[in-house]
């Protein structure tokens, strides 16, 4: 459920509002803890995909380098250069996922959690610090005697200066209150479509590799499993 403040409403600072309030702000610490972990965990996740790329490329380096072994075996270099080529690509694809994973969670949640979530917060402060300086000033002129006139005056200024303080910080807060409703939900919203479409991106790509050495593929496998089946018995057995 959205939870919106009244612009009208929050300058009389009623229980209403700041209950309303309050309701907002649990929400947006919550979703900055949950964002704190999420992020954390996507930095697990792009470091250790990273880390399986680097040991995928030199393990398929290791492959490559097989056919060094036999360079008049035609069908076993042409065998592992070609598949080596192909996992080669797949690995470039992968980087580049981990890359746009990690560029969507900078231009969204982490701005969200960085910027968005931390404006809230000071702006809640310095919201609390008006609030506290306008209820010491009304605290102030109740008490000073309607005899002292000087003191009545400034005590009255002081009083005004205060208010018109709180009401432009509780103005601008119900502006950021109503702002971060809808922008949380977009921003999240977002960076799911960009991670989906980035995996997207990375299958078809991978899938496109594979297809391009798929006649190869199954033309060798007739002719190894073929062959194969055409091997005599080891001695000795049946």
């Amino acid at each position: 459920m959205t939870v919106t403040v009244d612009f009208e409403e929050c300058l009389t600072d009623s229980p209403r509002t700041r209950a309303a309030m309050e309701t907002v702000e649990s929400e947006v610490f919550d979703l900055e803890s949950r964002l704190e972990k999420l992020v954390k965990l996507s930095s697990h996740m792009v470091d250790g995909g990273r880390q399986y790329c680097t040991s995928s490329r030199h393990f398929v380096c290791a492959l490559r380098e097989l056919s060094h072994h036999s360079q008049e075996d035609t069908m076993l270099k042409d065998c592992l250069e070609r598949f080596s080529d192909s996992l080669n690509k797949i690995i470039d694809n992968h980087l580049e996922l981990l890359d746009s994973i990690q560029q969507s969670f900078k231009h969204k949640l982490h701005h969200l959690l960085k910027e968005d979530i931390r404006s809230f917060r000071d702006s809640r402060k310095e919201l609390e610090r008006c609030r506290e300086g306008l209820e010491s000033a009304l605290n102030h002129n109740s008490e000073i005697s309607r005899k002292k006139a000087q003191e009545v005056q400034d005590a009255a200024v002081s009083v005004q200066t205060s208010r018109k303080a709180f009401r432009e910080r509780v103005l601008d807060y119900t502006l950021q209150i109503n702002v971060i409703q809808g922008k949380k939900k977009f921003d999240i919203l977002e960076f799911m479509l960009q991670l989906i479409d980035a995996q997207t991106g990375f299958l078809t790509q991978s899938h496109t590799v594979l297809k391009n050495v798929e006649e190869y593929r199954k033309g060798l496998a007739t002719q190894v499993r073929g062959s194969g089946d055409n091997t005599p018995p080891v001695e000795g057995k049946k």
